[in-house]
């Protein structure tokens, strides 16, 4: 009786193997199975709550195709301050943080000159398309590689890397350093250019695109609203004291004509409108039909991001109708680019990811009508009162720069006075939080040697903080305060605070199943998360997790 229960048992056990390593095998095969193409969509300044506001005017094919198709991750945000786009775009692509990426803020003073200096900036380079030094730029300051970095590492420089956007700031960085180009718009000659970073002439299909001057054409359309002005009731009304237009005309009103600015070859003024993302979303196409991308042997990347959202919402601040008007319009943009993606390479080749470089604050004197604690402060008024506590402290100013809400120090007079660096940066945090507005305040030592958990504002802080580029000491506003320019109209952001850090986080295309997360995440886990799907190394400075609802 043993011997045929043996036999038995071991033909199950042989079935069960060989059922097994079919299995593995299947499942290692379907692994291997990577995208064709990779869209990378960033929104500038783009809320979270937009995706809700507007809902029931949007169509069905462009964000609500996103939400109800592919996967949506409802409480993403960004893990550091400053929440500017320079950062925001090096930290998606890069999938860390400037404590690491080194993209401190857009702009940043520089210790070693005594300077400023802007994020892209490179006088080394020329530009390409134009006569203009709109094109003196490249990713050198970008201290880490990106998924396009990687991707091209990992084909041997065969995938196709390109990056697309009205800011050089936001082509540039999401590119990386071996891209094979980023184009940004010049507004001088109202054409899309690049520098010799990347390129010594445009490429042909590009100069046809410029040929086309659609800037021209869009602009000479003015901007008035898609639908009657009286539907728009998400938002406030449209003559308010909250506002200010870009073209300088009497009142931010509808309907906006640009023709003054054309007869002064004045092109930047389609930043802020709506058609600015509609150029972009064009562009985007031309270069993916004409570079083919997807259709080759190796998965290919674009990167678009749609700008004019942020020139609009500083402008404008975020309950505005030129705000919403602009989501709608964006909306039927993204339609028409996942339409063309699906007809072109079908959606079971292509994997989307859309998301925000930041948010954005109400206008101050907005939430204060509403009775909503809100302000604003001035990095002039800080720097003036700073160096006064100092001069009575000290007997010296000691300050070189406030910007970003950090300080710099004179080090060199600080040793010269044989005054102890880590009691100055204590004693000017301990003042700064006396100013009314100034919620936190950090000396550089607590920031470099500091444990913080991601619950508080000081670990957002100190992700956004560099050893080598930033200050002595970085402080941060009260909730609803901004900095204050030449007007208290419009908005800003920058902030630690879910006005500026919640973002959403789209997957669609091929293997992203719908769904929906309510998980909090941050946007330095899409780099991760793509460089799985692609089977690459992560960018060499990633610090983000992959996310499994996406990957199979």
């Amino acid at each position: 009786m043993k011997k045929p229960f043996l036999i038995c048992l071991s033909i199950l056990c042989l079935g069960i193997v060989n059922h097994s390593h079919a299995q593995s095998k299947t499942a290692g095969t379907q692994e291997l199975k990577q995208p064709k193409l990779v869209i990378g969509v960033v929104i500038d300044q783009m809320r979270h709550d937009y995706i809700y506001r507007y809902w029931n005017k949007y169509g069905n094919g462009g964000f609500k195709k996103l939400v109800s198709e592919g996967y949506f991750f409802r409480n993403a945000h960004y893990n550091y301050m400053p929440t500017y786009t320079g950062p925001g775009h090096a930290s998606i692509y890069s999938g860390t943080t400037p404590a690491t990426h080194g993209i401190v803020s857009n702009d940043w003073f520089v210790k070693e000159t005594g300077k400023m200096t802007y994020c892209t900036d490179d006088e080394t380079v020329k530009t390409v398309g134009s006569k203009s030094k709109a094109g003196l730029m490249s990713p050198k300051n970008l201290l880490v590689t990106t998924i396009g970095d990687e991707l091209k590492l990992a084909t041997n420089q065969q995938a196709k890397v390109f990056a697309i956007s009205l800011k050089d700031r936001s082509s540039i960085l999401p590119a990386g350093h071996s891209a094979n180009g980023a184009f940004w718009f010049d507004g001088s000659v109202g054409k899309f250019i690049t520098s010799t970073h990347y390129m010594s002439q445009l490429p042909a299909w590009l100069n046809e695109f410029n040929d086309k001057q659609l800037a021209k054409t869009y602009l000479l359309n003015g901007w008035n609203t898609l639908y009657p002005i009286e539907t728009y009731t998400e938002s406030i009304i449209d003559d308010n004291k909250y506002e200010r237009s870009p073209n300088k005309k009497s009142t931010p009103t509808f309907p906006y004509d640009y023709k003054q600015q054309l007869e002064k070859n004045n092109f930047d003024i389609i930043k802020s409108t709506p058609a600015g993302n509609t150029l972009t979303k064009d562009a985007a196409i031309a270069c993916i039909k004409a570079e083919q991308l997807g259709k080759g042997k190796q998965t290919d990347m674009l990167c678009i991001s749609f700008s004019a959202t942020d020139y609009v919402g500083h402008y404008y601040a975020p309950r505005s109708i030129e705000v919403e008007d602009t989501y709608l319009r964006l909306d039927k943009d993204i339609e028409e680019l996942i339409s063309y993606l699906n007809s072109y390479i079908g959606k079971e080749n292509y994997v989307l990811f859309l998301t925000a470089d930041h948010g954005g604050a109400d206008n101050p004197i907005f939430s204060k009508d509403l009775k909503i604690p809100a302000g604003y402060i001035s990095d002039d008024d800080i720097s003036s009162r700073i160096k006064s506590f100092c001069y009575s402290q000290f007997k010296d100013s000691l300050v070189l720069m406030v910007t970003n809400q950090q300080i710099f120090l004179n080090e060199g007079k600080i040793k010269n006075l044989n005054l102890n660096k880590n009691q100055v940066e204590e004693s000017i945090a301990d003042y700064l939080i006396t100013i009314d507005g100034i919620a936190e305040a950090y000396p550089s030592q607590l920031l470099r040697n500091g444990n913080f958990t991601d619950i508080s504002t000081k670990y957002l802080i100190q992700k956004g903080f560099n050893h080598k580029r930033s200050g002595n000491v970085a402080y941060n506003y009260n909730p609803a305060w901004i900095d204050y320019y030449s007007s208290p109209t419009g908005t800003t952001h920058g902030s630690p605070y879910p006005y500026d850090t919640h973002v959403p986080i789209l997957f669609y295309g091929a293997g992203i199943h719908k769904g929906f997360s309510v998980r909090k995440i941050h946007t330095v886990d899409i780099a991760p998360t793509i460089s799985m799907m692609l089977h690459i190394s992560f960018p060499n400075g990633t610090t983000g997790e992959p996310l499994p609802e996406v990957i199979k």
